[in-house]
């Protein structure tokens, strides 16, 4: 039987090692997903494709993905 104090340690030390690479995708994942939110909602013409509460939706709950998609199509820029 394993002594459950190693295996603490043992995921301590895993969080540690990768805590250094989770940091900065998540602060560009909560940095995009607020800049396309306010772009979503300060823009006057409606966005593309589906409706703006949609686009909110899929930015908040596809992490980068969403927010990528909002800027990259789904922006109605005339």
């Amino acid at each position: 039987m394993m002594n459950s104090g190693t295996d603490l340690e043992s995921i301590l030390t895993t969080i540690k090692n990768i805590l250094p690479v989770l940091i900065p995708i998540i602060i560009i994942q909560w940095t995009l997903m607020v800049y396309a939110l306010v772009k979503l909602f300060k823009s006057e013409s409606e966005p593309r494709y589906i409706p703006r509460w949609v686009w909110a939706l899929i930015i908040i709950f596809v992490n980068i993905i969403g927010s990528v998609l909002y800027l990259t199509i789904g922006r109605n820029d005339e």
